[in-house]
């Protein structure tokens, strides 16, 4: 085997000469062809579906406190179901795109058209808490789109990486899809290679290490963070069903998600039936079986530092279910923290677990104002019976997605962008032809026919063609915008701005 594969050999010089052996097997084949892309897809499923009870087995080592039933639905069939969509859209997706070709010369027959082209060798840093579907489902589009994949899995899931590792190679020539495996150099060394694009999904403070040292090859990024995603229960909600649908995505992979609500604001008068709601749907969750534990001893630790601080504080805390929290297996219980003073951790810090913090909120516009002088977060859910009221908020709001009367559901839907705003993330992709479109470059192309061009009234002499084209245009804007034209030339005017010859009077 080549030695990019031995864990103690990626160093930065290993990384980079494995990516410069793909950048150059990239440049020797293009263009990409149809049949080449769907094949890789179709490798890539096969390879899906043979590794799959590996993958399981692998993600159950790392992550022992979550149901192999979840790591199957999330490692396994969601990355197959992008996967299949992916082949079955595909020659729609590659298809150039029309646009409309500037009069006179549309006439003529002239075309213009976005033809989407690969981008070259995209890498792929994934988190501990999805470690293969976060670099499956995005191979799925990568692939699509013409490229090379580089995948780089977490450090702290040593089991997922080498499933995957042998996955890849069982399937992927190394110049085709590559594993950097490795330890927390290796992730240093990845995010620092001149990559074509780099997608990191993670939290806020390495995605900013990780944007700082992608800076030094201008290397293109698509960062997806986090945040403390809001929930707004308006008043004429159906609180029973919010209260449900908010526990199910609350507890979805025991909270460690970055879509997973944190923040919910909910009239006084709904919230002890909405509590009530939730304590029933981590009931039902319960019985007879364990509800999602947290990662690791240090992810407990600091959850159970952030509940005893605000307890001690004066906060209320409610603890939902019947089963107390356990620190030997890394189960804690549903928690809810309730007005928690503004300098506490549960309101300051994205929470990442099982623990909700649920505010007073009986005028929405009023919080929302207040939400928007923040970060904007990754999520925002709404649970409202007018979808007017429901608009609204979200009108009145940031977020990189948004679910109405339901949480994470955006997510599921292949076509719709997923990214986040600021620190909540750079950029979005998506498990359809949003992904597929991240992942390639939109190139214009216009062909020209006629018999003459445009930019002859660029250049000298000035004759009747610029007439036409350019002074012709002008006098054609000033009587459109004749009636506006007054009104916006004062300079005291919202509008700011100055005019040379002030209005007369």
């Amino acid at each position: 085997m080549n030695d990019y594969l031995d864990p103690q050999a990626l160093d930065a010089t290993a990384l980079n000469g494995r990516l410069a052996q793909m950048r150059a097997a990239f440049l020797r084949e293009l263009p990409v062809s149809y049949e080449t892309r769907r094949d890789r897809i179709r490798r890539a499923i096969a390879m899906t579906l043979r590794h799959a009870d590996a993958f399981v087995a692998a993600s159950q080592e790392d992550f022992p406190n979550r149901r192999a039933e979840l790591a199957r639905l999330t490692e396994v069939f969601m990355p197959l179901d992008a996967m299949h969509h992916a082949e079955r859209k595909l020659a729609g997706w590659m298809k150039p795109q029309k646009r409309s070709a500037p009069l006179p010369f549309a006439l003529f027959g002239a075309r213009a058209q976005v033809q989407y082209q690969p981008l070259g060798v995209v890498g792929v840093i994934a988190p501990w808490n999805a470690p293969l579907t976060l670099l499956l489902l995005p191979l799925a589009t990568i692939l699509a789109a013409g490229n090379r994949a580089f995948l780089r899995p977490s450090d702290q899931t040593p089991a997922c990486a080498a499933a995957i590792d042998a996955a890849v190679r069982e399937y992927f020539d190394p110049d085709e899809v590559s594993v950097a495996l490795g330890g927390l150099q290796t992730s240093q060394a990845f995010s620092s290679l001149p990559l074509d694009h780099l997608l990191f999904t993670g939290s806020t403070g390495v995605g900013r290490a990780v944007a700082a040292s992608a800076a030094d090859n201008l290397t293109p990024l698509t960062l997806e963070l986090g945040g403390k995603c809001p929930v707004f229960v308006l008043a004429d909600a159906d609180v029973a069903e919010a209260g449900r649908r908010l526990a199910l995505g609350k507890l979805m992979n025991g909270g460690q998600g970055c879509l997973c609500p944190d923040t919910a604001f909910v009239p006084a008068t709904l919230q002890q039936p909405l509590l009530r709601a939730m304590d029933a749907e981590v009931r039902r969750q319960a019985m007879g079986e364990d509800l999602c534990g947290l990662f690791s001893a240090r992810h407990y630790e600091r959850l159970q530092a952030i509940v005893d601080e605000a307890r001690h504080a004066g906060a209320r805390v409610i603890t939902l279910g019947a089963e107390a929290s356990d620190p030997t297996s890394l189960r804690m219980a549903p928690t809810v923290i309730v007005d928690p003073a503004p300098e506490l951790r549960a309101s300051r810090e994205e929470l990442f677990g099982p623990v909700l913090v649920l505010r007073s909120c009986d005028e929405p516009q009023a919080t929302l104002a207040e939400l928007r002088q923040g970060d904007k977060p990754l999520g925002l859910y709404v649970f409202a019976r007018d979808a007017g009221a429901a608009q609204r908020v979200l009108d009145a709001s940031f977020s990189g997605g948004a679910t109405v009367n339901d949480t994470l559901m955006h997510l599921s839907v292949k076509d719709l962008p997923f990214g986040g705003v600021g620190h909540s993330g750079m950029g979005a992709y998506g498990f359809g032809v949003e992904g597929f479109r991240r992942f390639s470059h939109a190139r214009a192309v216009y062909w020209q026919s006629g018999p003459f061009s445009l930019l002859r009234a660029m250049h000298p002499p000035y004759g009747k063609l610029y007439q036409l084209a350019v002074e012709g245009t002008l006098r054609r804007l000033a009587r459109r915008y004749a009636d506006v034209l007054p009104r916006m030339s004062r300079h005291d005017t919202d509008s700011g701005i100055p005019t040379t010859k002030p209005m007369q009077e």
